[in-house]
């Protein structure tokens, strides 16, 4: 049914629904008299929905209600009632929903609620305003088991007795993110009426204003429970009576919000019953706290780090009445200020670190749990699996005024300098240490092996001992030893984390044991041998623009001729033929047998990282040059001379380098039909410079040497070229090719983790099997080549370069490797050649070496000149 336009009715309800019926009332509707209700849904499903304007008056006379169970009730407009006991929004039933996001006002009348529902499991939600005046009404009231209460909006009562929300009975849930101001003489923002279970969580903010007017008030009884979590950004305020009021049952209280009592009074009465009274890091109370009768709890919690001066607890102060304290949650928690009082403290979670003097709580640590500090405590009895860590930001000492009692399966963590001072626990009384495990953390400094500290001392005598000592000291092992009163703790040096070639040197005493690998690979002097990878770069760069030198050049096939230009007279080209001619005339090479050539070469190339050699960045520059000659002959023979210079770094070792290299050589080529051969040899000598930054725990420095070297190789291929077409031609080849580096004095200077010795010699040997194809197109601008490779390389005898260094501060040698080179590799090259003259010839290369841990990626740039 809807309802639209204007209804009234007089003595009996607008309209009247029954199991799974709905009703709707869109316009403006009135009800009057003795009636029950506007509009009345009976039996169960039933659904009143008011979008318009409803008002009702008379005693008793309640807007909207439903009788029955899984019913909905939903006001969107504006909902009025006048009249004592006269309820807006009412459910008698189990699992009804009612629901406000208009406007709700109950006024004039004693007892008129906004919203009420009597039963089980039932769910309140305001998004919208709910207004009440009158004794004894209220905003909200979930009457039964298992229901649920929960304010989005705005409520607002008035008048004596008056409650925001109000829940009675078992296990209810009240949840408030809006506004509640109750004004009155008892007005209560939130009240709980009796019964167990109930739980209570702030977002919102409750103020109220009365004699007796309590911001929440749990009326329990002896045995009852209830929960009340104030959440950060929560405010509940009370301007005459106490915020927070509790009578005897055994409550519950986690404050990381506000609680204001504006007259200087309690902010929170737990009354009797053992009661629990939690603060998080962003509480903040305005009055004091009164534990009451009672055997109560005083928490820190939380998960997010806070502090406490401790004199704000006891008798007149801010905390009162409290027996029992301790430390829950995830959080650390810093005490500060002077309480010698008798507190017995239970730190559960998370630590607990006492900066004053707390010299009567008697502390116990459970499992999971940190107690530590600089101050002063009564005892200490620290249960297994817990941990005690002495000092606070620093070397400290924690005071126990009693004895000290530390279990087995303990963790002991003391922090020591190389001034043999250390953390520690001073005991006025007696310690019995029934084993666990010291945890040395040694801060940067100068160690001297076999000195001693004491970590732990007790002026009633020392029973017992740790079970065993660990440190973050990479060449230290602790050793624990006591007498009567004190245990001490020595670092002799050990040598059981250190590779069995490397010597300990002492920059690494201050090294921590998760430091070492790093720092051993920073002082390993491995970039220098690395620089040799970075030589052998620049012979493939040298051998390679010479070969293909040499296939540019050879007469006998046309197509290979034609790369760098050789003068061709292209019988299809000439205007008066007729008839199909050969596609190309052999080179005249009589008119032009001499022949000089540049090629200009950048290269990047990278070397990975493996398990015990770091990543190489290399980016490289060059230029190749040359002249030869074919004397008329079948035969060519020629002199070549290059120039390389590098820069390559190793990022994760801080260091960097420039390798320069200088090549003269000698090559010649044959062609014997279609079989063709090519080789050569040169040498090269290379200058090495070497900088690194080397920064580690207790050492920062550098480390830079200058180093030369030379270097012979022989190289040679041997190919068999068959034309596909009279354009295209392919050539299967093999090569082969050997290069000896020689071996690298160097000396770096600069600090003393700087290395000297000798890089050793280098002698790879390297097999390519391939294929080439060479494609020409005359066009009118000139002759266009290209020509491409692919081909697969494969290195034996040297592939790791190794170097034997010592410190130059003085030490044992030992062996390093550099990157090693790929065993296998692709090798692929693409190219285009330009013949712009008879005599003259451009071209652009990519050559492209690929394997499982290095690359190198090519560029060439190519002038040649025949006369």
């Amino acid at each position: 049914m809807t309802c639209s336009g204007t209804s009234t009715a007089v003595d009996a309800p607008l309209a009247r629904a029954v199991s799974g019926e709905m009703i709707t009332n869109t316009g403006e509707a009135s009800v009057s008299g003795t009636a029950s209700s506007g509009f009345l849904g009976t039996g169960n499903g039933v659904t009143l929905t008011n979008d318009g304007r409803l008002t009702t008056s008379g005693n008793s006379v309640d807007a909207l209600e439903a009788l029955g169970h899984d019913s909905i009730i939903v006001n969107n407009g504006f909902v009025s009632t006048q009249g004592n006991s006269a309820d807006a929004l009412r459910a008698i039933g189990d699992r009804n929903q009612l629901t406000n996001t208009g406007e709700v006002r109950t006024t004039a009348g004693s007892s008129a609620r906004g919203m009420v529902a009597e039963g089980a499991g039932n769910t309140l939600t305001n998004r919208g305003s709910i207004i009440t005046t009158g004794s004894g009404a209220e905003g909200m009231n979930g009457d039964g088991n298992d229901n649920t209460v929960v304010n989005h909006g705005q409520i607002s009562t008035s008048g004596a007795v008056a409650n925001g929300i109000r829940a009675r009975g078992n296990q209810n849930t009240i949840l408030n993110t809006g506004t509640v101001k109750t004004t009155g003489l008892e007005a209560r923002g939130i009240k709980v009426d009796g019964g167990t279970g109930t739980t209570i969580v702030n977002r919102g903010t409750v103020t109220t204003e009365g004699q007796a007017a309590y911001g929440v008030w749990v009326a329990s009884q002896t045995g009852q429970t209830a929960r009340l979590v104030n959440e950060a950004g929560g405010v509940i305020e009370s301007r005459q009576e106490q915020t927070l009021h509790f009578d005897s049952g055994n409550e519950t209280v986690e404050n990381f919000g506000r609680l204001t009592n504006f007259s200087g009074g309690a902010a929170a009465d737990l009354g009797a019953g053992d009661d629990s009274f939690l603060i998080g890091s962003t509480s903040q109370i305005d009055g004091f706290v009164d534990a009451s009768v009672g055997t109560d709890t005083f928490a820190l919690g939380g998960a997010t780090d806070a502090s406490l001066d401790v004199s704000k607890i006891g008798s007149g102060a801010q905390y009162r009445n409290f027996e029992n304290y301790e430390k829950v949650g995830s959080s650390t928690w810093t005490t500060t200020g002077t309480n010698n009082a008798a507190m017995p403290w239970a730190i559960r979670e998370g630590a607990l670190m006492v900066v004053g003097s707390m010299g009567g709580s008697n502390m116990t640590v459970f499992s999971g749990a940190t107690l530590g500090g600089n101050g002063t405590v009564g005892s200490i009895s620290a249960r297994s699996g817990s941990t005690l860590t002495p000092g606070v930001g620093g070397i400290g000492v924690l005071t126990a005024n009693g004895n000290v009692l530390i279990a087995n399966g303990v963790n002991y963590r003391v922090d020591l300098n190389p001034g043999l001072q250390s953390d520690r626990i001073v005991a006025k009384g007696s310690a019995t240490v029934e084993g666990g495990t010291v945890q040395v953390s040694a801060v940067p400094g100068d160690y001297r092996p076999g000195s001693r500290w004491t970590i732990l001392t007790a002026d009633g005598g020392v029973t017992g001992q740790f079970s065993n000592a660990t440190t973050n000291l990479a060449l230290f092992k602790p050793v624990l030893t006591k007498d009567g009163n004190n245990i001490y703790l020595s670092l002799p040096i050990t040598t059981e984390n250190m590779p069995a070639d490397r010597p300990i040197i002492e920059p690494y005493f201050p090294v921590t044991t998760e430091e070492l690998p790093r720092v051993l690979d920073l002082t390993s002097g491995e970039a220098n041998v690395s620089a040799t990878g970075v030589i052998l770069a620049h012979e493939d760069l040298f051998r390679a623009a010479v070969l293909c030198r040499m296939r540019c050049s050879m007469g006998g096939l046309p197509t290979f001729t034609a790369l760098d230009g050789v003068t061709m007279e292209y019988a299809a080209d000439m205007p008066t033929r007729k008839a199909p001619a050969p596609a190309v005339v052999l080179p005249q090479q009589s008119r032009a047998d001499w022949a000089i050539w540049g090629k200009a070469i950048g290269s990047w190339g990278s070397t990975d990282a493996t398990s015990t050699t770091a990543a190489i960045d290399r980016t490289t520059g060059g230029l190749v040059f040359g002249v030869d000659t074919g004397f008329g002959t079948p035969y060519r023979f020629g002199i070549a001379a290059g120039y390389f210079s590098s820069g390559f770094n190793a990022a994760s070792l801080s260091s960097m380098g420039e390798v320069e290299s200088v090549y003269v050589g000698a090559y010649g080529a044959a062609s014997f039909g279609a079989l063709n051969l090519r080789g050569g040899v040169s040498y090269g000598h290379h200058e090495v410079d070497m900088h690194r930054n080397i920064v580690f725990t207790g050492f920062s420095g550098t480390a830079a040497s200058g180093s030369s070297t030379e270097s012979f190789q022989a190289f040679g291929e041997l190919g068999y070229a068959f034309a596909l077409n009279s354009n295209v031609t392919l050539e299967p080849f093999v090569g082969l090719a050997h290069v000896h580096i020689g071996s690298r004095g160097i000396v770096e200077e600069g600090s003393a983790v700087a290395v000297m010795g000798e890089a050793h010699s280098f002698d790879p040997t390297y097999s390519t099997l391939g294929a080439r194809i060479i494609a020409t197109m005359p066009t009118s601008a000139g002759l266009l080549t290209f020509k491409g490779l692919l081909g697969w390389r494969h290195a034996f005898g040297d592939t790791v370069p190794e170097a034997t260094f010592s410190y130059v501060s003085g030490s044992t040698p030992f062996l390093i490797s550099g990157a090693p080179i790929d065993t296998d590799s692709l090798i692929a090259e693409a190219g285009l050649n330009w013949a712009v003259s008879e005599r003259v010839t451009l071209g652009v290369a990519y050559t492209g070496a690929i394997g499982d841990r290095n690359q190198e990626h090519t560029l060439r740039g190519s002038l040649s000149v025949r006369f």
